[in-house]
């Protein structure tokens, strides 16, 4: 294993992570996770790391992500040079809301390991760091924000900042930005932003499509004779990602999609039928494509900005029967993009099974 090599006299550095979620998707896509983890590792060669929270995505995680957790910190305790690692405990990582409870992150904890396991909010005096989990109670949390030391220290939390000028949705809390009396990193929210001196990290990967246009880092700080520098943000460029692309623009986007460096799952929004079952066309993409999992999404099969219904079609009287100059009037006001003949078809079915159902 390659040592470290440090110049000048021996100053510590710490590499924050962001949300992990270890979760099993798809095949590969844990180990992906996994090996992201020990690469950035590797990169950055840390004196210490802080996981800032939700290391499982499960609050019960299954048994092979608890493992392959386990093996990962395992590895890492191994690090030449690294002296110990911080890990927070999120609302993911949590088994009830009771922020008190027994948690599959206890098994991080034995001998060697090198795992400080913060469950509740603790201060590092040595480091000058401030670490607060999460808690359901925000009074908790504004209790040791307010109560916290001086700010020359640097605090890790795992909870919401969602002030309206951050423009963050889904999130609630009242927290101000008065409320932060020193540098403050935090977790929870999975999107990179920055409010003074608050800020707020995101995930490494994206854990689902609704991240895929967002940005990932890791945060690094390094101490100086005056204390912690500034935080350092490095964009992540490898690893697991969700990524979303048109299925006519797959072709023009093919060096983009399979770039070797991400384990890919793809979701490809469909706007017409295709020739294949849906099973068939996932199976080609993923082979041509070279990712590790096909997601089909379609889009409306008629546009909801038009109308309201199906078709303009109105026929200003009740209708008692279903004929054939009913059918062809509404396929010709019909504000779908299904094919007229494919339309008419279905129309057809429906009214034979309806005059059926009369003669029965």
């Amino acid at each position: 294993m390659q040592a470290w090599d440090y110049e000048g006299e021996s100053m510590n550095k710490c590499l924050i992570i962001g949300d992990t979620h270890y979760d099993t998707k798809c095949e590969g896509y844990l180990q992906s996770q996994i090996e992201s983890t020990i690469r950035l590792v590797n990169d950055h060669k840390p004196t210490h790391i802080v996981f800032l929270g939700d290391i499982y995505h499960h609050r019960k995680p299954s048994p092979e992500v608890i493992v392959a957790t386990h093996k990962m910190f395992q590895k890492l305790a191994l690090t030449p040079g690294l002296k110990f690692m911080y890990v927070l405990r999120g609302n993911h990582d949590s088994q009830n809301r009771n922020d008190d409870g027994l948690t599959a992150l206890e098994t991080l904890c034995y001998p060697g390991s090198k795992v400080r396991l913060v469950q509740q909010t603790l201060i590092d005096a040595d480091l000058k760091f401030l670490l607060i989990p999460h808690y359901e109670n925000e009074e908790t949390i504004k209790k040791y924000l307010h109560g916290g030391p001086d700010d020359n220290y640097v605090a890790f939390g795992h909870f919401s900042y969602c002030p309206a000028h951050l423009g963050i949705r889904g999130f609630d809390s009242d927290l101000k930005l008065k409320d932060f009396g020193c540098r403050t990193i935090l977790g929870h929210i999975h999107k990179y932003l920055e409010d003074e001196h608050v800020t707020i990290l995101g995930t490494p990967w994206s854990t689902n499509f609704g991240e895929a246009d967002n940005d990932h880092y890791v945060g690094v700080l390094e101490e100086t004779s005056d204390g912690w520098g500034p935080l350092n943000k490095f964009k992540v460029e490898f690893g697991p990602r969700f990524y979303e692309a048109p299925y006519d623009a797959l072709e023009a986007m093919e060096d983009e999609i399979s770039d070797p460096n991400y384990f890919t799952l793809l979701r490809v929004t469909i706007d017409k039928f295709a020739d294949e079952p849906p099973s068939i066309l996932r199976a080609d993409i993923a082979n041509k494509f070279k990712v590790a999992y096909v997601d089909l999404k379609f889009q409306p099969v008629y546009d909801d900005t038009l109308n309201e219904r199906l078709s303009g079609y109105d026929p200003n009287v009740p209708l008692t029967v279903i004929d054939t100059d009913v059918i062809g009037k509404y396929i010709e006001e019909q504000c779908s993009t299904i094919p007229k003949d494919r339309l008419e078809a279905g129309l057809n079915l429906i009214k034979n099974y309806a005059d059926q159902e009369d003669h029965s």
